[in-house]
């Protein structure tokens, strides 16, 4: 737009000094002309109702910075209607509302005369637009979020309200929501594959949150962003998410080599795959002892971790999908936790949705009795122990756990 203004301005001034020679100026009229027909072509429209927003303000934002630029306001009349315009050369994002926290998006190239209709009290979730088929696509898949945001937020809430002992309602709700991530992730996937020739796909990139195993659908975002806004900071930010994912893997080939240096440290302590597992007995967050050995006949994983250990918690939810997978199969898990607060080590069993029965602790942090048992000097830090009581593996965790334990019990 800015060009746009400084090219017009340009050929005004060329000819007023040039209007005694004909010629000169006829060749000026033309380029006027022409660049008004730029103008036209790249300029947009949008007009319509907001409810509950008659004699309100209504601001244009247009985003590409660190924050939105407003570019038009308008007053709506005594019954909202309003009318703002902007002009715009390629694909850029803007919305309109009072203020930048209660606005519809919109989705825009130039030329479009868009319709939108809203509620001024609700601007995001209102929003229905004609026009533009690009802001239609990016409207279909923020109202889909919306709801599996929605809806995910009051099983969180549901679950936080239950009783520790409640483990049979909230294994429910967790199953429930479960179901609800994975029909999401379905549509997230569809949704990228179906709109791959717009940049409306952008609003995906967000959801991708397992960028290690999600990165071939980054790269399918990003190709889009860069045909249709290269350059654009929402280019920029999948492009650098995908670094972000190549790093990860990196990171898991040197996670490997880690756990490889770890497992010579334990053997030379006397832990080592093959041999019998230590037993462990401890106290659960009720004061009741629970013996590792007890589990005889089962495969368990042994898991060390505590509530305050982020990484731990971001390995949670795999091992709880995996539970979930595999224990009508033999498979269960025997978490030791090295907290000292009962109150947040309870906490976050419950949060995390960690419903297998075997969760022990003595309280004493790092000087936990059961981590020197077992040599642990890091968390989280697994055991994969056998039917026989023997350790199977040492150190499995994400998609090397998920491919032992199918191995073992398909």
């Amino acid at each position: 737009m800015k060009c746009n203004i400084c090219l017009i301005f340009t050929l005004l001034v060329f000819g007023l000094i040039s209007c005694s020679d004909n010629e000169e100026a006829h060749s000026s009229q033309n380029l006027q002309d022409e660049t008004s027909q730029i103008v036209s072509a790249n300029q947009f429209t949008i007009e319509g109702i907001i409810t509950n927003g008659a004699e309100k303000k209504i601001y244009l934002f247009e985003y590409g910075g660190n924050v939105p630029v407003k570019i038009d306001s308008n007053i709506a009349d005594e019954i909202g209607k309003y009318n703002l315009q902007g002009q715009g050369v390629g694909f850029k994002f803007y919305s309109i509302g009072n203020t930048e926290n209660n606005v519809a998006a919109l989705l825009l190239k130039g030329g479009e005369k868009i319709n939108l209709n809203s509620d001024f009290n609700q601007m995001s979730i209102s929003a229905k637009a004609t026009g533009s088929e690009d802001t239609k696509i990016m409207h279909e898949f923020s109202m889909k979020q919306k709801i599996f945001f929605d809806t995910m937020q009051s099983y969180k809430q549901e679950i936080e309200a239950l009783d520790y002992e409640a483990s049979a309602k909230r294994e429910i709700i967790i199953q429930k929501a479960e179901k609800l991530k994975e029909d999401f992730n379905v549509f997230k996937y569809n949704f990228i594959n179906k709109n791959l020739h717009s940049p409306a796909v952008y609003m995906a990139a967000s959801e991708l949150y397992d960028i290690v195993n999600e990165i071939d659908y980054l790269k399918k975002i990003e190709k889009t962003m860069f045909e249709h806004m290269s350059g654009s900071p929402f280019h920029n930010a999948v492009s650098q998410k995908i670094a972000q994912a190549n790093q990860a893997i990196s990171n898991a080939a040197r996670q490997k080599q880690m756990v490889a240096d770890q497992k010579s440290a334990f053997a030379n302590a006397g832990i080592s795959i093959g041999n019998k597992a230590p037993d462990l007995n401890f106290p659960n967050p009720n004061g009741k002892n629970i013996a590792l050995s007890s589990l005889k006949g089962k495969i368990v994983l042994l898991d060390f971790w505590a509530s305050w250990c982020r990484p731990c918690r971001a390995e949670n939810p795999n091992v709880v999908r995996l539970y979930k997978q595999y224990k009508d199969k033999g498979f269960t898990i025997y978490s030791y936790s090295l907290d000292k607060d009962a109150e947040k080590w309870k906490g976050a069993i419950q949060q995390d949705g960690l419903t297998w029965p075997y969760h022990t602790s003595d309280l004493k942090g790092w000087q936990a009795a059961g981590s020197a048992i077992y040599n642990v000097q890091s968390i989280p830090q697994t055991f994969l122990i056998g039917r026989d009581g023997n350790i199977i593996d040492i150190g499995l965790r994400g998609r090397d756990l998920e491919e032992k334990l199918k191995e073992l019990l398909g």
